[in-house]
């Protein structure tokens, strides 16, 4: 692709050049099947016209996202942060209608459910949509675009609030999702985006979030000129912690915004930014030396753990793991993986071939040493491994700073 998918420019710049690896959620029946997976390249480049960082080749949606298999459900952090965020949104507006893109198991959604609450989703992964509609949250099992957006606008009528978390950063048609989402939208309504925000990827390396489904990595600039574009204006914006730092955005139609409307949260992180050197791109331009310094000490630990004869499983069995082994080239060391989700349970990570298991096989397989793949919960996960921690088992965290504890 040689095309920005903001502003569709073919001025692009080569940020980062990773090893070539399968669709990372591509689960596998059988480890033989998952080791044949297909790999595709995975890079990452900038528009130096409008600063959006984005991956050059487009991997097939209906491929990555028809058998979805993570569920929102299953991250007890997850659900918890949810919990938190519908709580907060409904305190601050008060809707009676709300539309979420990318609504998965409709985790989010349920906790919306009140009388007098309208609630749809929209989804492609067909299992996870028909789990949310057994939960009773009525669900369209499809990629959401304009289309999509004037079919519910017709039979609902405009949406108080439209919610999409991580979800823009799988769109490879940015401009129909953004049309899509302002057709939704009436002039007081408010569209919450959460994304991943590319100013803490950038700082720290922490380059395991760019796999195929992430098409874009967001700034609050490049989220606020895609906005533009599409008659929407950011009027307030969050940094909040989850995958390892992410930025909730608010977005109104701007014609129906005055300047005393924007907060001036938007203001400062649009200042942080450019003191970073997002905008000019040199930030972005150290980004490859940063992750090979996070590459090169993650396999000098792992390896000099399987050198003193130590075994090694690792937890989640998420996209994350796929680009976090497959760069730092420690996939030989790791025996299985334990996840929590029944869904990935008996399947094998692409590429590998690794075994997903249940999380008691660390204490039943003798494991030494576990790596957390999903290490932004580990709070969550280290308190229900008591048995694991007190037979001795260790954790390898991988970010934000490399630990073993």
């Amino acid at each position: 692709m040689n095309r920005c998918l903001l502003c569709t420019s073919g001025a692009l710049e080569d940020v980062l050049d990773l090893r070539p690896t399968p669709p990372a959620n591509a689960l596998a029946d059988t480890a033989a099947d998952a080791r044949r997976a297909h790999r595709f390249p995975l890079r990452l480049v900038r528009c130096t016209a409008c600063t959006h960082v984005q991956l050059a080749d487009l991997v097939d949606r209906d491929l990555l996202f028809r058998d979805y298999k993570y569920a929102t459900g299953a991250a007890p952090g997850l659900v918890r942060h949810y919990a938190a965020l519908a709580g907060m949104l409904t305190t601050r507006h008060r809707p009676t209608s709300v539309v979420e893109i990318g609504s998965n198991d409709g985790t989010l959604l349920r906790q919306f459910a009140a009388p007098g609450v309208r609630v749809l989703g929209v989804d492609p992964a067909v299992d996870l949509a028909r789990t949310a509609e057994e939960s009773g949250v009525p669900t369209h099992a499809t990629h959401f675009d304009e289309s999509v957006a004037e079919k519910i606008l017709a039979e609902q009528g405009p949406a108080e609030l439209v919610l999409a978390n991580n979800v823009l950063a799988h769109v490879g048609d940015l401009s129909s999702v953004l049309r899509g989402i302002r057709r939704l939208l009436a002039p007081a309504s408010h569209a919450v985006v959460e994304a991943a925000h590319l100013l803490p990827m950038a700082v720290t390396g922490t380059y395991e979030f760019i796999y195929h489904e992430h098409m874009s990595y967001f700034s609050l600039h490049a989220l606020q000129q895609a906005a533009e574009l599409h008659d929407l204006a950011v009027v307030d914006v969050e940094e909040i912690a989850t995958q390892g730092g992410s930025i909730r955005c608010w977005l109104r139609p701007a014609s129906a915004v005055r300047a005393i409307d924007v907060a001036p949260a938007v203001g400062e992180l649009l200042a942080r930014e450019r003191e970073a050197g997002l905008l000019d791109g040199t930030l972005t331009r150290s980004f490859a030396a940063r992750t090979q310094r996070v590459n090169t000490a993650l396999y000098d630990v792992v390896e000099g753990l399987r050198a003193r004869g130590k075994r090694l499983s690792g937890y989640g069995a998420s996209a994350r793991a796929v680009t976090l082994m497959t760069q730092a080239g420690i996939d030989d060391a790791i025996e299985r993986i334990v996840d929590d989700n029944p869904r990935k349970q008996g399947f094998h990570i692409p590429g590998s071939g690794i075994p997903v298991l249940p999380p008691d096989a660390l204490t039943r397989e003798s494991t030494d040493y576990c790596v957390l793949f999903a290490w932004n919960f580990r709070d969550d996960i280290t308190a229900g491994l008591t048995q694991y921690v007190e037979s001795g088992g260790m954790f390898v965290v991988p970010f934000p700073h490399l630990t073993v504890e």
